[in-house]
């Protein structure tokens, strides 16, 4: 899996103003209330100031390594502007399954905001936001809504 540390800073952490103050401090998971000793945890920053349990680091990295993998592998692929070729299907399956396991909400297309429903094609849609990429979705194929 490739690291993904500095996206998931720039990315997924949450907003420090969301944050406690024992997690603004490296003393507390950003994503979870676990206790971080001194020496333990994942380091999200380059102060150590914001650290993640490895649990959570691990299921986080996850989610965004497979995003990432199913979002080169579409803008090489010939087929999968057309809907997803079966490598394609495969790493949006696998994707799906590391969301379901870290909690995240069902997908949601940014062009219709519709959810895109369990078995509905998608692809990944990235893009530059004000304050750095985006990660996001969009429907396979046209929205219908």
């Amino acid at each position: 899996m490739r690291d993904v540390t500095e996206a998931l800073l720039l990315t997924v952490v949450p907003a420090l103003s969301t944050l406690c103050p024992e997690q603004r401090s490296g003393a507390v998971c950003v994503w979870c209330p676990r206790a971080l000793p001194p020496g333990e945890g994942v380091d999200l920053s380059s102060d150590g100031r914001l650290r993640a349990c490895a649990p959570c680091h691990m299921v986080q990295a996850r989610v965004l390594a497979t995003y990432l993998g199913w979002y080169d592998h579409g803008i090489t692929c010939l087929r999968c502007p057309l809907g997803p070729c079966d490598r394609g299907q495969v790493l949006a399956t696998r994707h799906q399954a590391a969301r379901e396991q870290a909690g995240k909400p069902p997908l949601r297309c940014v062009h219709c905001r519709a959810i895109i429903e369990p078995g509905e094609q998608a692809r990944p849609h990235l893009w530059q936001g004000l304050s750095g990429p985006v990660y996001s979705y969009l429907h396979a194929r046209p929205c219908l809504r």
